[in-house]
């Protein structure tokens, strides 16, 4: 999934880049690249031992802030669109 990175009220928080509209500022990171940092963190947690993973409540609330569409419905449309083609 394509990355957003935004900055909001002085924090950082990852988006989902189909989920939001694009703002001024807004750093993107493509799937290849989301998928190395997702590596890189699960193989940290887990040499960590940090198996229930813990989240920063406030950052969360502001990703939940700039959703203004659902990448699962985007993604169905999409697909029927193509179907309809066929």
């Amino acid at each position: 999934m394509a990355i957003c990175l935004r900055m909001i009220k002085d924090r950082w928080v990852a988006l989902c880049a189909v989920e939001s509209d694009e703002k001024e500022n807004d750093v993107y990171l493509d799937d290849n690249q989301h998928h190395a940092l997702a590596t890189k963190f699960a193989l940290d947690f887990n040499s960590e031992g940090n198996y229930g993973i813990s989240f920063d409540s406030i950052i969360a609330n502001l990703m939940d802030s700039q959703k203004v569409r659902d990448a699962e419905e985007e993604l169905m449309e999409w697909l029927d669109k193509i179907n309809e083609g066929e």
